[in-house]
């Protein structure tokens, strides 16, 4: 194995069990940091449910976090929909002042041709 791709090879201990794993080096402090969270997500639920295989108890542990990380999404996607909607209504509600705003130059204009028809008229007499 080259020197670089031992950079490429990752240890982990994620339950008692050590593990290698093969990940970019550009990627490896995000996968320790996964690593540790899944570690302590798991020492805590072992202690819960003193019982438990650790099979079952990384399964649970792996259910959390999936369960966390679809609810943060959720809050995001709903937010996200909020900004989208109350985008839409200014967006509405300007191009209604705009609408109304050029019907009333349209009825100024109006107005505008009628009266210099009207003094057109009466300059006539």
């Amino acid at each position: 194995m080259s020197d670089e791709e031992s950079k490429d090879i990752i240890s982990l201990k994620i339950a008692g069990i050590d593990y290698q794993l093969y990940c970019p080096e550009e990627e490896q402090e995000a996968l320790l940091n996964a690593a540790e969270y899944l570690n302590k997500k798991i020492k805590k639920l072992k202690r819960q449910t003193k019982f438990l295989s650790v099979e079952k108890v990384a399964l649970l542990a792996g259910l959390e976090i999936t369960n966390e990380m679809m609810n943060e999404s959720n809050k995001e996607s709903s937010s996200n929909t909020e900004q989208i909607a109350t985008k839409k209504k200014k967006s509405t509600k300007s191009e209604i002042e705009d609408s109304k705003e050029e019907q009333k130059k349209e009825v100024d204009d109006t107005l505008s041709l009628k009266l210099v028809d009207e003094i057109s008229e009466l300059s006539k007499l």
